[in-house]
């Protein structure tokens, strides 16, 4: 047989109630903490990474263009001879090569 007291009956229900709560605040905090970063991801670190996307983009098209300058204006005209140098084999019983 179980006895239950009023008393006892109460403390139980504020018991309940507080851990309820805390698990609520926990849950709470921890979407405004995921939300927050987010936030700070989406309108931060997103405009930064497009920027210096665009940024790069610029800087290595006109590196590009500067290097074509510089290349038209050193070109080298020549005319190389190839010399083949070829010895002969000095193993008995070859044909010479």
């Amino acid at each position: 047989m179980r006895i239950v007291y009023a008393s006892h009956s109460d403390r139980a229900g504020t018991r309940w109630t507080w851990s309820a709560m805390l698990r609520l605040a926990v849950l709470i905090t921890a979407a405004l903490a995921l939300l927050a970063i987010t936030l700070v991801g989406l309108f931060v670190v997103l405009p930064l990474v497009i920027a210096s996307a665009i940024a790069l983009s610029f800087f290595r098209r006109r590196r590009l263009r500067q290097a074509q300058h510089r290349l038209k204006g050193s070109v080298i005209d020549a005319d190389y001879t190839l010399i083949v140098h070829q010895e002969r084999c000095s193993i008995p019983g070859s044909k010479g090569w």
